[in-house]
């Protein structure tokens, strides 16, 4: 069974829409064929820019409150310091030098995706940048390391900040929690990056499970600025939270890429990839962005204000309670360790 609706648009069914439209589809050599994606680099390139651009108007094109669908709910690692372990060393593949990378292979299961931008000091000096997560047991660096030691010994530290994703926009939409079964007698609440810097500034080394986060830019190796989420204390396990954010949009690259956007919206899509051409190619807005404007857009409207809760919650005083167990817990962690010298 298909992991996705028959129905769902990938990134090749919009390429083919858009050169229907602009006339450069290619039909086989005889030209009696079904429709494919051009062959021409140029058109094939063209088109492509052209589903790009609809993709990242429709989303710009969002109702007044933001798209819900680019709220989704992350799960990022926490981890503490790596220090050396002979279980999980590393060995270096050979050296990509068109995308100036290389692949490292752990062991063991060692890597996260919050370990990007995060510095791997190799036993004996050798220190290299992860540029991009593969899998727990696979990262690309930055440059060539293909000269590294084969079985090396590694470690890295993490500073109590954590590398958010490339399509994370800076925007957090909730309150932050530990994942499923984390099973902890205290919470961890949002608090400005400054509390953070304060209490790292003031208090001695501190490692436990996190009470405390904040989310803010940072100049990674590339040459965008991506985003770190920081924590108090330390963590001294691997742990991991949840909170809602706002995407930012990936442009598809491989014919077999989705966009996006639920299923639900790809009429739109389709209607804002062809208008674009149309805007585009034949320096117009006329009916296919009227179509897209007036018919589709409304209708995503619609659809992604379905998934809005159904109520909003109570809105009166509020209650009258007692502290539970986990205030009292949370605010007995907050005061500083004392040392006592007789």
């Amino acid at each position: 069974m298909s992991t996705e609706a028959t129905s769902a648009l990938t990134f090749n069914d919009l390429i083919k829409e858009v050169a229907r439209a602009i006339g450069v589809g290619y039909y086989g050599s005889t030209g009696d064929g079904a429709l494919q994606i051009p062959t021409d680099a140029y058109d094939l390139d063209e088109c492509k820019r052209l589903v790009n651009n609809g993709i990242r108007m429709f989303i710009n094109d969002a109702p007044p409150g933001g798209w819900l669908w680019m709220r989704p709910i992350g799960t990022f690692a926490l981890w503490p310091d790596i220090t050396t372990s002979t279980s999980s060393t590393l060995t270096a593949g050979s050296y990509d030098s068109t995308n100036a990378q290389t692949k490292l292979t752990a062991a063991a299961d060692a890597f996260y995706g919050t370990m990007e931008e995060k510095a791997i000091v190799v036993t004996g000096g050798s220190s290299y940048t992860i540029k991009q997560y593969i899998d727990a047991k696979n990262v690309y660096v930055y440059g060539d390391a293909s000269g590294m030691t084969a079985s090396s010994t590694w470690t890295m530290a993490s500073n109590s900040a954590f590398t958010l994703p490339r399509t994370f926009g800076g925007q957090v939409n909730g309150e932050i929690t530990f994942a499923f079964q984390t099973d902890r007698g205290i919470y961890i609440t949002w608090c400005d990056e400054t509390v953070i810097r304060q209490w790292r500034s003031n208090l001695q080394y501190e490692s436990g499970t996190p009470m405390y986060a904040a989310v803010r830019p940072f100049q990674g190796t590339g040459q965008r600025r991506r985003w770190e989420l920081l924590v108090y204390p330390e963590p001294d396990e691997v742990l991991s939270v949840e909170f809602p954010y706002t995407i930012q949009f990936d442009l598809l690259s491989n014919t077999t890429d989705v966009p996006p956007s639920p299923v639900d919206h790809d009429e739109a899509l389709k209607a804002a990839c062809i208008a674009t051409a149309e805007k585009d190619v034949e320096d117009m807005m006329g009916p296919k962005m009227s179509y897209y404007q007036q018919r589709c857009l409304p209708e995503s409207y619609r659809i992604d204000s379905m998934s809005a809760p159904r109520r909003l919650g109570y809105f009166g005083n509020a209650p009258k309670t007692l502290p539970t167990l986990r205030d009292w817990r949370q605010q007995w962690m907050q005061r500083p360790p004392v040392t006592f010298n007789p």
